[in-house]
């Protein structure tokens, strides 16, 4: 069945609220311009990880998970969500050098940079509130892999790729935040092209957000987190029968409605514990709890900390 505009457009403002609650923020690691022989180990990370090809070959092989070793051509995009380590190579027969570390090429200009080199990369990293327990990662699997000859990636991927090379030859002001930005763009696009390709068995409320009536219930819970939300509310905002609704959003998102509601609340609550500024009763009332001694109790069941301990613990770690 062909979709229609409006829910395209739907499903991306609600993958946008994903990851505005999620508080997504990317980074730049280096755009890298190697010439033959190369290759280097990754190692496992604390954060997402993705790598752009932009120009030549490389021999890709993950560790730490089942996956084998892909051959990469310019245009291809892999990211590791739960930060697995990796090998790249110019050949399969190269030898990997452990102790040799990649220097990014930045602040040279194009033909400077590619001068001699055969392969040339961008090695970005993405982080989300709550680290490996955030529930958008728990849904992900350990590799996505999206080909450059796909037309439907091609169609993001080549200006975002012109932008990522030009911005990583250039020293003018606001070059790191626009690489990254960049860098949650490309990390947005790989989930919204993996959602596309999962199949309706799988993909738990990510893939619900292109359910045309399942999206509609959790774009209302995205929206308002906050709102006094019943079953018999978000079946009437899915068009659906109350049993129907309920059965329904269970078998394709893993939750109930209520447990999802309420995983959404505190998962949007640590995101704003997180940013240090919001006072706890504001948290209170966005999440939708008549009392603090309500929210907290339920906090501490989904996180396991209470909400002062947790906004104290992420403020410890960003200082040290």
């Amino acid at each position: 069945m062909m979709r229609s505009m409006e829910d395209v457009v739907r499903d991306v403002d609600v993958l946008s609220q994903v990851a505005e609650a999620f508080r997504l923020r990317g980074s730049i690691g280096g755009v890298y311009s190697m010439s033959p022989p190369w290759g280097f180990a990754f190692p496992q990370s604390d954060h997402a990880t993705l790598l752009v090809v932009m120009r030549g070959r490389i021999y890709f092989e993950p560790t730490g998970t089942n996956g084998g070793p892909i051959e990469l051509s310019p245009g291809d995009v892999v990211a590791m969500p739960h930060g697995h380590g990796c090998t790249l190579r110019d050949d399969p027969r190269t030898p990997i050098r452990p102790d040799a570390v990649p220097v990014p090429a930045e602040g040279r200009c194009g033909k400077e940079r590619a001068s001699g080199a055969h392969t040339e990369f961008a090695g970005l990293c993405c982080q989300l509130a709550g680290g490996r327990a955030n529930p958008l990662l728990n849904l992900l699997p350990p590799l996505i892999h999206c080909s450059g000859s796909d037309g439907r990636v091609a169609r993001w991927l080549e200006p975002t790729v012109r932008l990522l090379a030009s911005e990583s030859a250039s020293t003018t002001p606001g070059r790191t935040t626009i690489l990254n930005r960049l860098a949650e763009i490309v990390f947005i696009q790989l989930v919204r092209s993996w959602i596309d390709g999962v199949p309706e068995t799988e993909g738990g409320w990510l893939r619900a957000l292109a359910d045309p009536q399942l999206g509609l219930a959790l774009e209302a819970i995205h929206s308002e987190p906050g709102a006094q939300w019943t079953v018999a509310s978000l079946a009437a905002r899915a068009r659906m029968s109350r049993s129907a609704f309920a059965e329904r959003f269970k078998n394709v998102v893993g939750d109930t409605p209520l447990e999802y509601l309420t995983r959404w609340r505190m998962q949007r609550a640590a995101g704003l514990l997180e940013s240090g500024d919001a006072p706890v009763k504001e948290v209170v009332a966005a999440s939708g709890y008549a009392s603090e001694a309500a929210f907290r109790t339920a906090f501490k069941k989904w996180v396991g900390v209470a909400p002062g301990s947790y906004r104290g613990r992420r403020v410890d770690g960003a200082a040290g």
